[in-house]
């Protein structure tokens, strides 16, 4: 979590053809009714750790929900 409480993060799955998937979503924490989603990954060959969540955490305390997943 930010240090101003911006946002929250969490650790997430979902399945992909019965495989097992990480995620890390973002949400605001105080928002105003629905908000926008961003999907970000990596190409195939990097995973969601590598510099995404500096973009995450922007998008997030600017009021988008953002989920960072790695693909199967």
């Amino acid at each position: 979590m930010s240090s101003g409480n911006e946002y929250t993060q969490a650790e997430e799955f979902f399945s992909s053809h019965g495989v097992r998937c990480a995620a890390t979503v973002y949400r605001p924490s105080a928002p105003v009714g629905p908000v926008p989603v961003v999907v970000m990954a990596h190409g195939f060959a990097a995973t969601r750790g590598i510099r995404l969540p500096a973009y995450a955490e922007r998008f997030a305390t600017a009021g988008y929900a953002v989920v960072l997943f790695d693909y199967r």
